[in-house]
C-alpha cells in the first residue's frame, strides 16, 4: 500500500516536531479528504518520493528553526534537531516514524483472502519466449487448475496466503481494533486465510491494458475494469465457496493478472499493487455498483505481475530483494501482495472519507495521522539497496526478511508497522528483523 520507506533516521528525528505541529492542522482539514487507491511504488518510486519528502523536512526548511549543534563539536546521546555533522541519506531505506491512529472506520477482525488468476490461460498472456507450464495448486480441500504458471507465481501467492495466518509476521496486526461499544481485536491466529481460489479466463481481461487510470468510469476506466472483475469474483465465491454477506466485510478480492495483460499504469507509472475499497459515490463513481455486479463495500487488491514490472532492465517490485536467484525470483509476490493484504486487514477503507466539515465519516481504519502512510507503507522496502534493487538486504533493524509459513514454506517478506514495538514508540516488526528486545520494551 502505499506511500513507502528510505533513507536515515537522523531525519527522521528532525521531522518530528513538524509532524506533531500539523498533526492539529490535519485533523482539521481532513474532511476535505479525497478518496484514493493506497499503492505500492516501485523501490525506484519510493526512494524518489522519500527523498523528495526529507528534503521538504530539512532543518532550513522547519519552523521554528533548529537546535544549534553543540559548540564542542560532539552529538548529544539523543539525536538532535539540526545538521550538527550528521552524515547525508545512506543509500537504503528506513521506516517512517510514528505511530498509527484509529479513525473509526471498520478493520477486518476476521481476515478473509480469495485469489483470482484472471485471464491466465487467455491467448496472449504470456510471452512466446517462454515455456507454458500448467500447475495444479491445492490448499487444503480447495483446487484449482492453472493453465499457465511457468514461473510458479500463481502457486507460490496461494501457498503464501494459505501459510500466513499465526505467524510472527501475521500476528503483528492483532494489536489493532475495530471500535465501538467495545474494541474488537483483529483475529490473526486462523492458520488459513486464503478462502477460495477462481481461475477466471470466461470475462476477457483483453482490455485492461487498453485502460487508463484517467478514462471516465467505465469499461475503458482501468480501476472500474478492475473492480468490475472483483464484483464478479465475489458472485463466484458466494455460490461456489459459501461467501455470505457478513463474511464479505472482512474479505479482500485479490486480482492477479498475467504478464501480458497486467494493469498498464502499473508498467507505466512506478507502482507495484495497490489496495482499495468498492463504493458507491467515490473516485467520481469508477466503482459505481453498476460496474461491479452491483456488489459494493468490499475490499480488492490489484496484483499485477510483479515480474513484468522493469525499470532500465532491473525488476523493482521485488525480484531477489531478500534471497539470490532463483530462490529469490518471486520474493516480490510475498512481499507486495503481504503488504497488500496486512493494509487491507487494517485499513479495509483505504482512507475514504464520506462528507466533510463536521459531518465527516471516516472509512478507513489504522493509518499515520501525518501522511496517512498504512502499516505496510511505513516499513516497506526497509534496508534495501535502491541502486541495486536486489539482494544483500541491509542488516538493521525493521529490514526485509524471510519468514516461514504455517506449513514450514519460507517467504520473503517486508516488515510491519507496530504502535507496540520499541516499547510504545513504535518500530516496524515482524520480519526476523525486529528490533533487540530489552526489558520493558515488546
Amino acid at each position: 500500500m502505499g506511500r513507502e520507506v528510505k533513507l536515515h533516521m537522523s531525519n527522521r528525528v528532525r521531522s518530528i516536531s513538524f509532524v506533531l505541529a500539523m498533526a492539529g492542522v490535519l485533523a482539521l482539514t481532513a474532511g476535505q479528504a479525497s478518496a484514493k487507491r493506497i499503492v505500492m511504488p516501485t523501490l525506484t518510486k519510493a526512494y524518489q518520493e522519500q527523498t523528495q519528502y526529507f528534503k521538504a523536512h530539512e532543518p532550513s526548511n522547519l519552523t521554528p528553526p533548529p537546535v544549534p549543534c553543540p559548540e564542542n563539536g560532539y552529538l548529544p546521546s539523543t539525536p538532535v534537531t539540526g545538521p550538527c555533522g550528521i552524515t547525508e541519506l545512506p543509500a537504503t531505506g528506513l521506516p517512517l516514524m510514528g505511530n498509527m491512529a484509529y479513525y473509526g472506520g471498520h478493520v477486518d477482525v476476521h481476515p478473509r483472502v480469495y485469489v483470482v488468476y484472471w485471464g491466465w490461460g487467455e491467448k496472449g498472456a504470456w510471452p512466446k519466449s517462454g515455456k507454458c507450464r500448467r500447475e495444479r495448486i491445492r490448499e487444503g480441500a480447495m483446487k484449482v487448475r492453472l493453465p499457465c504458471d511457468p514461473q510458479g507465481a500463481g502457486r507460490y501467492t496461494a501457498n503464501w496466503v494459505y501459510q500466513m495466518g499465526g505467524t510472527h509476521w501475521a500476528d503483528v496486526s492483532d494489536q489493532y481494533y475495530q471500535g465501538g461499544t467495545a474494541h474488537r481485536y483483529i483475529d490473526t491466529s486462523a492458520k488459513h486465510w486464503l478462502k477460495g481460489m477462481w481461475v477466471d479466463d470466461r470475462n476477457s481481461i483483453r482490455g485492461l491494458p487498453k485502460t487508463s487510470a484517467s478514462s471516465p468510469a467505465g469499461k475503458k476506466n482501468t480501476y472500474t475494469d478492475l473492480a468490475a472483475e472483483a464484483g464478479r469474483a465475489v458472485k463466484y465465491f458466494e455460490r461456489h465457496h459459501k461467501l455470505n454477506k457478513s463474511e464479505l466485510a472482512d474479505s479482500n478480492i485479490v486480482v492477479m493478472q498475467p504478464p501480458n495483460y497486467s494493469d498498464p499504469n502499473a508498467l507505466s507509472t512506478g507502482y507495484c499493487a495497490f489496495h482499495d475499497w468498492i463504493a458507491k459515490g467515490f473516485e467520481k463513481g469508477i466503482y459505481d455498483p453498476k460496474y461491479t455486479d452491483g456488489v459494493e463495500g468490499v475490499a480488492y487488491t490489484n496484483a499485477p505481475y510483479l515480474l513484468a514490472i522493469n525499470s532500465g532492465g532491473v525488476n523493482v517490485c521485488g525480484k531477489d530483494a531478500v534471497n539470490p536467484a532463483p530462490k529469490g525470483n518471486l520474493d516480490g509476490f510475498s512481499i507486495a501482495f503481504g503488504h497488500e493484504i496486512q493494509e487491507t486487514i487494517t485499513d479495509p477503507g483505504a482512507e475514504d472519507v464520506r462528507g466533510s466539515g463536521t459531518s465527516v465519516q471516516y472509512l478507513g481504519g489504522w493509518y499515520d495521522t501525518i501522511d496517512a502512510d498504512e502499516n505496510g507503507d511505513k516499513c516497506a522496502w526497509v534496508g534495501e539497496n535502491p541502486t541495486t534493487d536486489q539482494e544483500p538486504v541491509l542488516p538493521i533493524p525493521g529490514a526485509l526478511g524471510d519468514v516461514k509459513g504455517n506449513r514450514g514454506q519460507t517467504f520473503a517478506v517486508q516488515s510491519l508497522w507496530s504502535n507496540d514495538a520499541a516499547g510504545g514508540a513504535g518500530y516496524c516488526a515482524g520480519a526476523g528483523t525486529d528490533l533487540p528486545s530489552t526489558p520493558g520494551t515488546l
